[in-house]
């Protein structure tokens, strides 16, 4: 595991391409929605060990425990420089859970609600109507956007274990869309939120890590 007094890197990102592709994956997501609705559901997802299992990867604690583990496993040797320490386990820690808030505040903004037990046409409440609960509105998903979250944290930290941490936020996703809690494009539209956050703020944490490896 690579030390907290290393750089952190920051890679070329093309964020046309970045854009192209998260507007592309929200129209498939929308026109797979009502079929994923009719399709997907099962409301017994969150009783089955494995869905739980899913489920906890966008809880925003789990990451605390993992942010933890990071840090201890980051310490500088005895008598090593210690600039720059921890800046992978804040990164950890932050991302998930500001892509979660960030989920909650477009809630607020777009309104629509999470999928009906009869019909999955859109609906949306009225913005006089409990304007600051989230309770009952589902886009975007804030599981998700914490799982992909730290998922896209992690996936800098060790770059050859990637696909596991994506197949985990990805799971979360389709748990939710199981449970009937959310709509396809709720989840892709967080996923989005849960990467952009942690690319922001891997690029934060780097450079902070590379400025105290010069003090």
């Amino acid at each position: 595991m690579t030390t907290s007094t290393e750089p952190l890197p920051i890679s070329v990102v093309d964020w046309r391409r970045v854009l192209a592709v998260i507007i592309a994956a929200l129209l498939l997501a929308h026109a797979v929605d009502a079929l994923a609705w009719a399709q997907l559901r099962d409301p017994r997802v969150n009783e089955r060990e494995w869905g739980r299992l899913l489920r906890s990867v966008g809880y925003v604690p789990t990451w605390l425990f993992g942010s933890a583990a990071l840090w201890l496993q980051s310490r500088p040797a005895l008598g090593a420089e210690a600039s720059g320490r921890g800046w992978r386990a804040a990164a950890l820690l932050i991302a998930p859970a500001l892509a979660g808030g960030l989920a909650e505040l477009m809630k607020i903004v777009v309104r629509r609600q999470r999928p009906g037990a009869e019909s999955a046409a859109y609906l949306f409440r009225p913005y006089e109507v409990d304007f600051w609960s989230t309770k009952g509105l589902g886009l975007a998903s804030s599981h998700t956007a914490v799982a992909f979250g730290a998922a896209a944290v992690l996936s800098r930290c060790f770059p050859a274990t990637r696909a596991v941490w994506y197949a985990l936020a990805t799971g979360c996703a389709l748990t939710r869309v199981m449970a009937g809690a959310h709509y396809v494009s709720d989840t892709v539209a967080a996923a989005a939120i849960g990467w952009l956050t942690a690319e922001g703020i891997w690029r934060w944490a780097a450079r902070r890590a590379t400025a105290a490896t010069r003090r």
